[in-house]
């Protein structure tokens, strides 16, 4: 829609200032937008390839703990879980990328030493708890990822709705109240030019009458 200006030489610069700005904050959001796809295609790769790992390694230690539990009494299996609960350290490094604020974190499983008893517990579950220590770290390098995801994809989403707001409602209608400006001032200055040869015509007429007179 067509907005209501004066057609004055000023707002005819204000608007191309305007518009200027405009398409110079469009470029800006497009390429923001290219960088935000690839960061977040660079990390959707990532999460998807250690979702697919860890999917397929945790039914096997699913399978593990139940074979312990089931060649041992489960009060047994329970303690020596609780008592080989492994520690984790996990650090945290805040980055911004693309303006979008991601935390990234990383995971290492401290050493510890099994105390249950050995003769009481099944075999199955040192297998199942070197495997759970192996996974942890990957657990929550893919609860980062997960986040960093959702982050960028938010970001994208808000991105390309300024960029096509810019692109396909703010600019044309800059565009064409700019094109309208400049038309109606042609069209006044064609109009003052056509009122002054009217002038000048009157004015020589009168002069060539005053000249016949006075012959």
């Amino acid at each position: 829609m067509r907005r209501k200006v004066n057609a004055t030489r000023m707002e005819l610069l204000r608007v191309r200032k305007r518009l200027e700005l405009a398409e110079r904050g469009h470029k800006l959001l497009k390429d923001k937008l290219e960088g935000l796809i690839r960061e977040l295609t660079a990390r959707l790769q990532e999460y998807k390839a250690l979702r697919l790992e860890i999917d397929a390694a945790w039914p096997e230690v699913f399978r593990r703990f139940l074979l312990a539990e089931a060649e041992a009494s489960s009060t047994a299996t329970e303690a020596a879980i609780l008592q080989c609960r492994p520690h984790l350290k996990v650090t945290t490094v805040v980055r911004r990328v693309m303006g979008v604020v991601i935390t990234e974190m990383e995971a290492v499983v401290e050493p510890g030493t099994a105390t249950y008893s050995l003769v009481q517990t099944s075999p199955h579950l040192d297998a199942a708890l070197r495997e759970m220590r192996v996974l942890l770290p990957k657990l929550v390098r893919l609860a980062g990822l997960e986040q960093a995801v959702r982050a960028l994809t938010a970001e994208v989403q808000r991105t390309r709705r300024r960029a096509n707001a810019l692109e396909y409602v703010i600019i044309p209608d800059l565009r064409d109240t700019r094109k309208m400006i400049a038309s109606r001032l042609e069209e006044l200055a064609r109009s003052d030019i056509s009122r002054l040869m009217k002038v000048k015509e009157m004015l020589l007429a009168r002069e060539d009458g005053g000249r016949s007179a006075g012959q």
